[in-house]
């Protein structure tokens, strides 16, 4: 058996970096372009107000793209896992997808009218979501996916997520600053706002195909095809009852769900923390923000060491339970008279574990099951896996994005802060679950896949 080189490694690992590189564009400024405040210097080029109960058309249409990226991963999935290209059935995809996946990204930010809001300009935004979710999935679904092919043993995999996920934070911290350089191009070359934005756009998202299409081109899936493998092909529905009727899959799924909803609420809801349970001016977000990522980072040698002497199993639980103590500690933000810089310094000493965990160990826990299901039928439902955990998370950040502003709707002003509070105990009891939920996973039944493994 081909064992995976450090080289490998890395090469693979520049795929989640230039994932990391396109995505967090929508990620943190897609609404900021489209909803800008009043003296951003971009026009409004969508209706700003709502239409129906509550909802923007910016709302309606990021939510029904997010649904329709969600239910087409096991089309996509599928595709890939029946596909027999002589050069592999995950890397031909990555090829064929990351300049599509690329160009799409930065398609709703060159809407045909900038002069003001216009019908044209919502068709426009509404197609091209539709666009890149496809692109991003026909990526993405292959590229985890080959995380269970080439990460042979349980160990390898932990190895390769929390390298993998750690490229992906570079590219978040790199994407992060495009504002500035946004602002370098105002005041160096005289450009429009929306004529910078847009060029600092295209120059990061050109690094992020270059990245999708390093380990597209440079690694060579077929060293590690598995013996056990069945040269059969699984049609759609059959693949998709066949991962589901994996009991602790099914176990993980419902934890996943709730990670999901409560990671979701922590992010969306960080301004209000600060802003009206702590008092403070929104300026502290950004600083915090980076203290709990650079200490996210820094957690990641500990959690990759813990998931190969403690179990990934535990590790969740104890990610959970840190998280259940951050919502706790935001909860009594403001109240008795306790100064609020305490328990924003308890947010910084349990939060970045917990994103850690959480951003390491789902897609390796998915590829121990698809592992376990590989070895024990010798059927390669890889990319189903991979394909029904991110369909669970994209409905879970969907749940959370509903039940959050419904909870706003309680209160969400400094002095009448019940809707927050509320949206924060319900991330606290989410978290509890989390514990419950993956204590009934049997880790040592999935991982009986690993020793032998380990032995060919």
């Amino acid at each position: 058996m081909n064992k995976l080189t450090l080289k490998e490694k890395l090469i693979y690992s520049m795929g989640n970096l230039g994932i990391s590189l396109i995505t967090v564009i929508h990620m943190l400024f897609l609404v900021y372009f489209f909803f800008p405040p009043k003296d951003a210097g971009i026009p409004y080029l969508v209706p700003q107000t709502s239409i129906v109960i509550g909802l923007t058309v910016l709302g309606i249409i990021l939510s029904v793209g997010r649904l329709f990226d969600a239910f087409i991963d096991p089309v996509i999935a599928s595709i890939s896992d029946n596909s027999r290209f002589k050069k592999g059935k995950r890397t031909p995809f990555m090829r064929i997808a990351a300049i599509p996946f690329a160009a799409s990204y930065l398609l709703p930010f060159f809407v045909p009218v900038t002069d003001g809001i216009s019908t044209w300009n919502i068709v426009w935004l509404a197609v091209s979501m539709v666009l890149s979710a496809t692109a991003f999935t026909f990526y993405a679904i292959p590229f985890y996916s080959l995380m269970v092919e080439i990460a042979k043993t349980s160990e390898d995999k932990v190895d390769l997520g929390t390298i993998s996920s750690a490229f992906w934070f570079v590219g978040f911290l790199i994407v992060s600053f495009s504002s500035s350089l946004w602002g370098v191009f105002q005041s160096s070359f005289g450009m429009e706002k929306i004529i910078a934005v847009r060029t600092s756009f295209i120059l990061v998202a050109a690094l992020g195909t270059i990245c999708l299409l390093v380990p597209a081109l440079y690694f060579d899936e077929r060293k590690f095809v598995s013996r056990h493998e069945k040269k059969i092909n699984v049609p759609l529905i059959p693949a998709l009852k066949k991962v589901v009727k994996n009991g602790n899959f099914r176990l993980y799924l419902m934890s996943n769900v709730g990670y999901t909803l409560a990671t979701t609420m922590f992010e969306s809801g960080l301004v209000y923390f600060i802003t009206v349970l702590a008092l403070k001016e929104a300026g502290v977000q950004g600083p915090l923000t980076t203290v709990i990522g650079v200490l996210t980072l820094a957690s990641y040698p500990l959690i990759n060491k813990l998931s190969k002497t403690k179990g990934k199993k535990k590790v969740m639980q104890l990610g959970y339970f840190l998280f259940m103590l951050t919502f706790l500690s935001i909860s009594v933000l403001g109240l008795w008279g306790i100064n609020s810089w305490f328990f924003l310094g308890a947010v910084v000493l349990f939060a970045p574990f917990s994103q850690a965990a959480f951003g390491i160990l789902p897609q390796v826990i998915t590829a121990d099951c698809a592992a376990w299901d590989l070895h024990k039928s010798g059927e390669d439902h890889s990319g189903m896996y991979m394909a029904v955990n991110g369909m669970f998370a994209k409905i879970g950040g969907s749940l959370a994005t509903i039940l959050f502003t419904s909870f706003l709707l309680l209160g969400k002003d400094a002095g009448n802060d019940m809707g927050i509070r509320v949206a924060v105990i319900f991330g606290a009891v989410l978290s509890g679950l989390g514990i419950l939920i993956m204590s009934r996973y049997n880790e040592k039944e999935i991982l009986s896949y690993n020793k032998d493994e380990a032995q060919v």
